[in-house]
């Protein structure tokens, strides 16, 4: 019972210092762009927090966690949008290595997703706690 209480609290955590940490990698100069057309309209809609994952078993999100979005636009733009705050910053996307890296304009902290689904409905990344755990996190459209 104490270990899952501490994965659901490690997972609240995670999510919300997803949300807090999250926005803005600008263009890197010379570096190219490797994101494919189809992803960029894939990903470019408002997602909402649906639930994580945790060795196939579904934690929903807190209370202050259901009004979490995140809003992906064409031009690389993130906005996210939680309990009364927003976060802004630029996103980027390897389709090599699928890792979608999203940088926070204030704090120009990076923090590094993979992507492990992406279609119309819904959007499945997985993040690495501070721990190494590995926490799904599962987002759905807001309108398709």
């Amino acid at each position: 019972m104490l270990k899952k209480t501490y994965i659901m609290l490690t997972m609240k955590k995670t999510f919300f210092l997803l949300f807090a940490s999250i926005l803005g990698i600008g263009s890197q100069g010379s570096a190219q762009d490797k994101t494919p057309l189809a992803f960029t309209d894939l990903i470019a809609k408002e997602w909402k927090l649906a639930y994580y994952g945790d060795n196939g078993k579904k934690q929903p999100p807190s209370k202050q966690q259901e009004d979490y979005r995140m809003t992906f636009f064409k031009d690389k733009r993130v906005l996210s949008v939680g309990q009364g705050k927003q976060d802004q910053g630029v996103w980027q996307y390897d389709s090599t290595t699928k890792v979608l890296t999203i940088t926070d304009n204030k704090t120009k902290g990076i923090l590094e997703l993979q992507v492990m689904q992406l279609d119309s409905s819904q959007f499945v990344v997985g993040y690495k706690d501070p721990n190494g755990a590995l926490v799904e996190i599962h987002m759905l459209a807001v309108r398709q």
